[in-house]
Parts: structure tokens; C-alpha cells; sequence
């Protein structure tokens, strides 16, 4: 090593193909610890994997560590040492060694410990667009102490000729006292090594599938087209998902619900002044679809030369070999069609994980390609054929290979109008993942929190629970599509939905980081004095909101799903419940410091003339505003189009 590591660790290999030889260098200045193989020998060496310890003997009094996965559907919660494995989460992060346990994280891991100087550590892989990391904990059997920490790469598809260095990716390790600045100044440095993409405004719009899921049909995309023309939606997109198209990878050619086909409907949309999009599934083919049986040396076969299939929600499906000439040309005439020729320019790309098939698994048509190599170079094609312009939407995919290439990744499990399902689509799952990737919002991508259902019909949902999603997906900061039938929606749960459009575009962080397995209580700080205070009842039981723990002297509040000023006093959440405050400080003129019908104050006109406020309500609709004069708070209902000054 060439500077010291923080916490005063010291890496050495422990797993290493023969004939290779290690070689690791830390910059105290870049906090890069910067990884080498050499082959020495005589002969090719196929790595496997590589595998770097540091002993770390530490007790964890008070401490917790942050743990993520690597796409959506994988675990990412904040672990207190000694607790159990939270209900309703899939748990593969803990295991089981001998005299004790091993903690994983996928790509970067954040860990504090109270008795450090520096008390948090972040340790991340700054570039994963061909290699994976595993970060391992490991503790003893009561989690009383950490033993170590260990990085473990997949190296699954390398190889290395004699005499040649391979370099991994740089892995950031840097200590310091605040959790959540570490993990955003690592996802800036990933940003800046990889390029990401970040939209100039967050999306929003509307989606078919958690209303009509697979048997959505035009006549319902139009119907609900005519119902947001209705009333001025203000949804900048209406995308069609899954249900479109005769088979999954026959991506040209629409069933018959579709009669008019997928460029007149897109026309339509277009028409009605929102931007098309469309879902596909480009990486998976269905065993029946016609793509298949004409193309099949374009999907990935095991090392005995047959198929590799895998089983999906879209039914049993081969994988495509995104280094394979043919997949890569059809991959380009898919795209070029639905963008250029149809005209849809916002994509919602779906399964891309099934890309990233292990090496040791399949053979790919290019040697050397790794399982995230294979996915990244897929999206790169599709990025080619679609334009700079196109708006990418990844879901299901893992994180890394996608940054620099998507312009939003969907960062949690689906949605859907239930409130829990173990580890299945449910508002609870879906949030408590999302929530916790919040630090990847505006640097590597925009969120995708999943949509908003706010329906009371043909729904598991009750009011509480609907208010719960709709606090997440606001703290989240990130994408809002609705995904109810708009035309059945009742004035109340519209103008709910209504109210985060469009959303802050900032992602709130936690109050207290380590209220694991995801906290309760989290806050936005917006411009001009101006923050958003959420709150997230988990539980089955009533919890109170405490004002004076989370508020600051002199804030106002005020309740946006109650459409009230907050008073002295603590609030109470029913079980499953979200609350959403606008909160600001005192100011020495009349201002607006809350709005029933807009968590962004859309639809207000506000004007300061010589201390005196002038405010019109530019929706059809009436709003709640909340005025701040002279000290003093007071609550007013603005009718559409009316106007009053303030003193």
C-alpha cells in the first residue's frame, strides 16, 4: 500500500487463480484503492474470482451497517448488528460461517461504527460496467465484533495471456462522520468515472399496466388520453406497458387489441400534446415467439451448446447474446422502428437483469465478456439505435452496467394496490427498497420510485395506505406516473395524485440514517428556505409524530394530505400511514408556505410588491394556502382563478 487506509485496514489476496499475482496501491488523495492481476505463468489464467481480506477487529456497540443489492428486486436496508433478518425482506445478505456470521453488500457498502474516530466507511467499486463486487462483513456469532472485510470479484469470462496486467476497477474507501455524505460523494466520484446521464427534469406521466396490466388494449390507452385532455393533465408522458405486443421479443407486431398499430397510436398521443412511450423486454425472447424460431443464434446457449432458458414472469424465455453480430442488428431495427419510424421516444426497458448471465454458465459470442459486459453492451446498442434524445427507463437491471447509458432506473420492487406481500409487489415493499437508494437520485440517473395508485376502487389500499405511497414516491424526489384509470378516479384521490405534480425533483435523506431497517422520518431541503418533512409509519399500530424532535424554532408546517397548518401539538399516524409537511422558516415579508393542491406551489402565481404578497390560483381547482405575515400563520381557500393580496 502505498498511503495508509482508513480504520487502518490492510488488504492482502487470500483467492487467487496459480500464476497470478496481486498487486494493490491506495491514493489517500483520490481514496482509490487501485487492484492489479498479473499473470506470471506460462499459460492463459481464467481468474474465477478474486478475493482481498483486511482483519478488523472492532466492537459494533451502537452501530449498523448499510447493505444494498444490485438491482431493484434485491435487498437494501440498514442492518443494527444483532438484529434478526426483517420481515417480508429475501435475507440472502446474511449468512451463516462457522462461529459466526457474513454480511454482503453488493458494489458499495456503508458501515458505522461508534468507536472509530471516523465512524462511518464507505467502500464501493467505482466502475461496473464488466465486473462485479461483493463487500463482505464478517462478524462473530452474537455480532458483538467485526472480524473483517473482505472484497470479493467475479471475475467469471476473464481471461489473461501471460505476461499481461488486468486491471479491476478502483474500489473508494473513505472514512468520515456522516453516513449519507459519504455515499453521495462516492455516487458522484461513480458519476464522473462513468458518465451518468441525469435528465435537466425529473419525468412524469402515466402508465397502463397497474390498472389494466396485460390486457391493456388501445381503446383503454385512448380512453384514458381523452380523460387527461379532459382536465389539462399535467402527466408529460403516456406510456403503454406490457400487453402490447403478440409475444414477448416479437416487438414489431401488436395483437389484436391494438388494431390501429403502434405508430397511429402513437400519433394520438402525440396529438393530444404528451410525449409516447413504450415498454419491451428486449433481452428476453419467449420460447414461442416467432423472433426465435427465426433467429435463434441470436439467444445465449450453456457450454454443452444448448439454449439457456430462464423462467419469468413473462413465461420461459431465452436470453439474448447482446456480443452476438445478429442480435446486435436485430436489437438496432427493434429500436430504430419503435423511435424513428413510430415514434415513441420514451422507453421503458424491462427484465434487463436476465442479460447478465454468468460466464461460467454460457458462452458468449465475444470472448472475454463478462455477465455485466453482456448487459452493458446491450444497452449500449439499443442507446446507438434509439438516439441521444430517447428517454431510457431501465427496470429490473442491474445498477452499475446502466450508468452513463439510461436517463431514469426504476431503484425499487413494483408497486401494487396492496399494502404488504412478504417480498412481493406491495406499497411497503416497494417503498422500503426505494427509500433506501434515494442517494443515487441526480447522479447516476433519475429515480424511478414505481407508480402512483391512489384509485378506492378495485384496490386493497385504504386511505391511509394510499397517502403512505404517495409520501414515499414525494420523498423520493424522483419519476411520477400515475397508474389508475383516470376516468374513474374520484375528485378527492385526483387532486391527491394531482398535488405531486410535478415532484420536487430532490430526493429527501433520513433524519436519523441508522433507524434501521429504514427509517421513519426523513427531510427534503429545497430553495429559498424551504424543505419537505415526511413520515412513514411501517407499522401496525398508531405512531405519534413528535413536532419539537423534527422540526427547528420558528418552522411552520404545514399538512399537505390534511390541508391544515400544523399546530403545537404531536401527530398521530394510523397504522400504514404517511404524512407529508411543507415546512419553511419565518421571513420578514408575507409569503406562501403551504399548498393543498401542489407540493411544488404548480398553478400559483405568487409575487412580491412592496412587502405586500399577491397570489392567483391558476388551476381549476380549489386550493388550500397557508400565508406567513408578521409572525403570524393563517390558512386561506383560493378558488380557481381568483386573486388577494396579503399584507
Amino acid at each position: 500500500m502505498n498511503d495508509e487506509l482508513p480504520w487502518d485496514l490492510e488488504f492482502h489476496a487470500v483467492s487467487v487463480a496459480g500464476g497470478l499475482r496481486v498487486t494493490a496501491a491506495y491514493d489517500a488523495v483520490t481514496l482509490r484503492l487501485g487492484i492489479a492481476l498479473r499473470n506470471d505463468g506460462a499459460e492463459v489464467a481464467l481468474p474465477g474470482e478474486v478475493r482481498l481480506r483486511s482483519e478488523l477487529e472492532a466492537p459494533t456497540a451502537g452501530g449498523w451497517a448499510w447493505l444494498h443489492g444490485r438491482f431493484m428486486q434485491m435487498d437494501a436496508l440498514v442492518h443494527n448488528f444483532g438484529a434478526d433478518v426483517p420481515e417480508g425482506y429475501r435475507g440472502s445478505y446474511l449468512q451463516a460461517r462457522e462461529e459466526g456470521h457474513r454480511l454482503i453488500s453488493k458494489e458499495q457498502l456503508v458501515v458505522t461504527l461508534p468507536v472509530q474516530g471516523n465512524p462511518s466507511l464507505v467502500v464501493g467499486s467505482l466502475r461496473m460496467d464488466r465486473f462485479f463486487l461483493d463487500i463482505a462483513l464478517e462478524t462473530d456469532a452474537d455480532e458483538s465484533h467485526i472480524e473483517a472485510i473482505e472484497l470479493v470479484f467475479d471475475l467469471s469470462g476473464a481471461h489473461i495471456e501471460p505476461g499481461e496486467t488486468l486491471d479491476l476497477p478502483p474500489v473508494m474507501l473513505a472514512d468520515g462522520r456522516e453516513a449519507l455524505a459519504l455515499i453521495e460523494r462516492y455516487a458522484g466520484t461513480v458519476a464522473e468515472e462513468m458518465g451518468a446521464r441525469v435528465p435537466d427534469t425529473v419525468p412524469v406521466g402515466w402508465c397502463s399496466w397497474y390498472f389494466y396490466y396485460n390486457r391493456v388494449s388501445e381503446a383503454d390507452v385512448l380512453a384514458n388520453l381523452e380523460a387527461m385532455r379532459a382536465f389539462g393533465h399535467p402527466a408529460g408522458v403516456v406510456q403503454i406497458d406490457d400487453g402490447y405486443q403478440s409475444s414477448t421479443g416479437d416487438w414489431l407486431r401488436p395483437n389484436e387489441r391494438f388494431p390501429s398499430g403502434m405508430a397511429a397510436l402513437a400519433s394520438r398521443i402525440a396529438e393530444a400534446g404528451y410525449r409516447p412511450g413504450l415498454w419491451l423486454a428486449p433481452f428476453v425472447l419467449h420460447e414461442d415467439s416467432a423472433t426465435l424460431r427465426e433467429r435463434p443464434q441470436m439467444a445465449l446457449r450453456d457450454t454443452a451448446g444448448e439454449h439457456v432458458f430462464v423462467d419469468t414472469w413473462l413465461g420461459r424465455c431465452a436470453v439474448l447474446d447482446c456480443t452476438h453480430p445478429d442480435s446486435q442488428e436485430w436489437l438496432h431495427d427493434v429500436f430504430a422502428t419503435v423511435v424513428g419510424e413510430w415514434g415513441y421516444t420514451y422507453l421503458k426497458l424491462d427484465a434487463l437483469a436476465y442479460a447478465a448471465q454468468s460466464a461460467g454458465r454460457v458462452r458468449y459470442h465475444e470472448p472475454g465478456t463478462t455477465a455485466a459486459a453482456n448487459l452493458r453492451r446491450g444497452l449500449q446498442v439499443i442507446r446507438e439505435a434509439a438516439g441521444n434524445e430517447a428517454f431510457l427507463l431501465g427496470c429490473t437491471c442491474h445498477f452499475g452496467p446502466a450508468i452513463g447509458i439510461v436517463d431514469a432506473m426504476r431503484v425499487g420492487p413494483d408497486v401494487k394496490a396492496t399494502w404488504a406481500d412478504g417480498n412481493e409487489p406491495s406499497v411497503r415493499h416497494a417503498m422500503r427498497m426505494t427509500l433506501q437508494r434515494n442517494w443515487m437520485h441526480n447522479r447516476w440517473w433519475a429515480n424511478d420510485p414505481d407508480c402512483l395508485i391512489v384509485r378506492d376502487t378495485d384496490t386493497d389500499l385504504d386511505e391511509a395506505e394510499v397517502r403512505f405511497l404517495a409520501t414515499g414516491i414525494a420523498l423520493s424526489g424522483g419519476m411520477v406516473v400515475a397508474s389508475d384509470d383516470l376516468a374513474k378516479l374520484g375528485q378527492q384521490r385526483r387532486e391527491m395524485a394531482l398535488a405531486l405534480f410535478p415532484p420536487s425533483g430532490v430526493a429527501a435523506g433520513p433524519v436519523e440514517p441508522g433507524d434501521g431497517p429504514v427509517p421513519f422520518a426523513w427531510r427534503t431541503t429545497l430553495a429559498d428556505g424551504r424543505a419537505v418533512l415526511g413520515f412513514l409509519n411501517w407499522s401496525d399500530t398508531p405512531r405519534w409524530v413528535t413536532r419539537d424532535q423534527y422540526m427547528e424554532p420558528g418552522e411552520i408546517a404545514f399538512d399537505l394530505w390534511n390541508a391544515r397548518l400544523l399546530g403545537m401539538g404531536d401527530v398521530l399516524l394510523r397504522p400504514h400511514e404517511g404524512a407529508l409537511f411543507q415546512v419553511s422558516g419565518r421571513g420578514p415579508t408575507p409569503r406562501c408556505v403551504g399548498d393543498s393542491a401542489s407540493l411544488g406551489y404548480h398553478g400559483l402565481f405568487q409575487r412580491q410588491v412592496s412587502g405586500q404578497l399577491e397570489l392567483r390560483n391558476d388551476l381549476d381547482r380549489a386550493r388550500v394556502v397557508a400565508i406567513e405575515s408578521r409572525g403570524q400563520a393563517f390558512a386561506v381557500t383560493l378558488a380557481p382563478g381568483e386573486h388577494r393580496w396579503f399584507q
